[in-house]
């Protein structure tokens, strides 16, 4: 196949690594200096115990190969897709694309595409940006892949790509998919954001598991058509598989980047406003990290 990959981050240079071993990768990325290492460097996966591999892959600043991929993947953090829409609503209807935003404030925007074909995903892989091209793969999982409308054929294609470091999953249910990682991204990142501990800290201390334990059952209450049990004990799951690592957001805050509290949190609190539920937990967590990465709350 040939696939586009729009961004190059950590997730982007993961998904071109991996898929450019079999597949013709274009990743796109937004600066044209990096654009120029990818060129020139291809991507470096660094996995466990520091074995690496070398991925060539082609790369552009432009959108215009866009209309000749069999797949365009879609992995700029959610606060970036208002600025590659117009981009994406001119694409060929026939094109699938694949969407791996955390939160769920992109759904809104898939409904003003054109494409026939739609496909979300929610990545349980740990990446690490390193620089412009090398990525470390630092927690082995899957990639949970679901029908947003369309046809399942490219679903088919990823799912029989058989790799074990880099499986996809295929699930029969977007909504609850995205919701059960939302509630883990509600959980883990804004908890070990604001008291800047690693993941595994938030199980291995009494009191901030105390804290977790109350503040998912807040959650809980927006989204109770979920398996409370299920939800929970995968949060604890991926806090013991991380332990050694920072989530997403603490990584964010201490580079001082634009975190992705408002397509997680801010969502949550929409939803729980569209349903009269307060959640003054949440709300305490939201107006911290906004604080923290320098937004006004407002």
């Amino acid at each position: 196949m040939k696939i586009a990959i729009i961004g190059a981050g950590s997730i982007g240079l993961l998904f071109a690594g991996y898929l450019g071993k079999k597949h013709a990768v274009t990743i796109i990325p937004r600066r044209e200096e990096q654009c120029a290492q990818l060129e020139k460097e291809g991507i470096s996966i660094v996995m466990e115990g520091n074995k690496c591999f070398k991925t060539i892959v082609k790369s552009n600043i432009g959108y215009e190969s866009l209309n000749e991929q069999d797949l365009v993947i879609v992995a700029v953090k959610q606060y970036h897709l208002p600025n590659i829409k117009p981009i994406l609503v001119d694409l060929k209807h026939t094109i699938p694309l694949l969407f791996l935003q955390n939160g769920m404030g992109h759904i809104e925007i898939l409904k003003d595409l054109n494409s026939k074909t739609i496909l979300v995903g929610t990545v349980e892989h740990g990446a690490l940006k390193v620089n412009d091209y090398t990525v470390k793969h630092n927690g082995i999982g899957q990639t949970n892949i679901a029908m947003y409308k369309g046809e399942s054929s490219i679903i088919d294609s990823l799912v029989s790509y058989n790799i074990a470091s880099f499986p996809f999953c295929q699930q029969y249910n977007w909504e609850k998919m995205l919701v059960k990682k939302l509630m883990i991204n509600a959980i883990i990142n804004p908890l070990t954001a604001v008291l800047k501990i690693k993941n595994g800290q938030l199980i291995t201390n009494s009191f901030y598991l105390s804290l977790l334990k109350e503040y998912f059952l807040e959650l809980f209450s927006v989204f109770s058509f979920m398996d409370k049990q299920l939800v929970f004990e995968e949060i604890l799951k991926i806090c013991r598989n991380t332990s050694e690592n920072k989530s997403s957001m603490l990584n964010d805050i201490l580079h001082n980047r634009k975190t992705e509290i408002d397509a997680i949190l801010g969502y949550i609190l929409e939803r729980a406003k569209s349903q009269k539920i307060q959640l003054p937990i949440t709300k305490i967590l939201f107006q911290m990290v906004k604080g923290m990465e320098g937004g006004s709350g407002e």
